[in-house]
């Protein structure tokens, strides 16, 4: 996480952005606008990630589900299971997912810091924007080891801290909410939501911390997420 002292405001906002509170009242506006922002992103991850045969995948922090239904559209002999800790997000994914008729996927409420499956049980994981949230992020990460099987492994991607200003306000032009200034948009990105997150060094420091080897990052074109793959 950022290694700087933030402001009282940041510090702030920061436990706001980080609260079930604001995923459970605010969450389904932020679907709605974030998807065609990092729609490329999602894209990239499902085409790394290729599956074979009967494959158990496991989306930690899974929101609207997102990654978990395009992974389970596209190989039909996996099963993707997803869990958030927001009960709202929950029920979005799985409208979604009945609305899609997806049947080899599945959303429950589930904590990072403690993931209630039993070790080993899976071939690979996949986190999209969710570890900057978590009270620990070496302890999250610990648990996605602890569930993957030898040899499996996790696609990691989060706000990358050290994206430039002209790479946020690029981002801004995809991402903008009418009812929000963009210098304000500007602002909380910056100072609240990538600068409180990982940087692409610190992402890879924390993979190894809990265990992850052959660490590699990636980069999306014109995503101001840091991307990174790592086996058990």
């Amino acid at each position: 996480m950022n290694p700087q002292n933030p402001s009282r405001i940041v510090r702030l906002l920061t436990r706001l952005r980080d609260s079930r509170f604001l995923w459970d009242t605010m969450g389904s506006i932020y679907n709605r606008h974030i998807y065609g922002a990092v729609s490329e992103l999602y894209e990239h991850i499902a085409r790394e990630m290729k599956l074979s045969g009967h494959s158990y995948v496991l989306d930690v922090g899974a929101g609207r589900g997102y990654i978990s239904l395009l992974l389970a559209s596209r190989n039909p002999r996996a099963m993707i299971a997803g869990i958030d800790y927001s009960p709202m997000q929950v029920r979005e994914a799985e409208k979604h997912r009945r609305k899609r008729n997806i049947a080899n996927c599945s959303f429950g409420r589930g904590n990072a810091m403690a993931i209630a499956f039993q070790s080993a049980m899976f071939d690979a994981a996949v986190s999209v924007g969710s570890i900057k949230h978590w009270p620990d992020g070496v302890q999250g990460l610990r648990e996605i080891h602890r569930i993957l099987k030898p040899g499996g492994y996790l696609m990691l991607s989060e706000t990358d801290q050290g994206a430039s200003d002209d790479a946020l306000r690029s981002f801004i032009r995809r991402f903008r909410i009418w009812f929000i200034p963009d210098f304000l948009l500007f602002w909380g990105l910056r100072h609240v939501i990538f600068g409180q997150s990982y940087s692409e060094q610190t992402l890879i420091a924390a993979l190894r911390a809990a265990g992850f080897r052959e660490v590699e990052s990636q980069r999306v074109p014109d995503c101001p997420y840091t991307l990174v793959r790592a086996l058990k």
